[in-house]
């Protein structure tokens, strides 16, 4: 695994993130760390399909990192049996293909200046 190559002399907290989803933000990371702060065993931010766009864990934990592609009960159970609690972040829209621009554009909370890029590569518009 990649990441436990890159994490490996790593003291911390540690939060991985898709980069497919537009609506993450410095908020959501404050948010996950603060959760981890407050004692919770993990932290999940999910897509709209699911699966999630940010984990959080207090240390870095391969056993975890390996149960992502068994799903969130899985993943929620083990992370839980650790001791503590677990946060949920709010959903995000994944960006993978024009479907998802034209469901993000008709997004009022979408971010305009996303927005304004998307326009350029196909036809998308705020619903109003």
């Amino acid at each position: 695994m990649m990441a436990e190559a890159a994490l490996r002399d790593h003291d911390g907290p540690v939060l991985l993130v898709a980069g497919d989803v537009p609506g993450l933000d410095g908020r959501l990371a404050a948010a996950a760390v603060d959760d981890l702060a407050a004692g919770v065993a993990a932290v999940w931010a999910p897509t709209s399909d699911g699966s999630p766009f940010l984990v959080a864990l207090p240390a870095f934990d391969t056993a975890l990192l390996e149960l992502l592609d068994a799903g969130f009960e899985a993943w929620a159970g083990a992370a839980v049996a650790r001791g503590g609690g677990l946060g949920m972040l709010r959903s995000e829209r994944r960006l993978t293909g024009a479907a998802d621009a034209r469901a993000l554009a008709a997004d009022p909370l979408a971010p305009e200046d996303l927005l304004r890029h998307m326009r350029h590569a196909l036809p998308v518009r705020r619903a109003t």
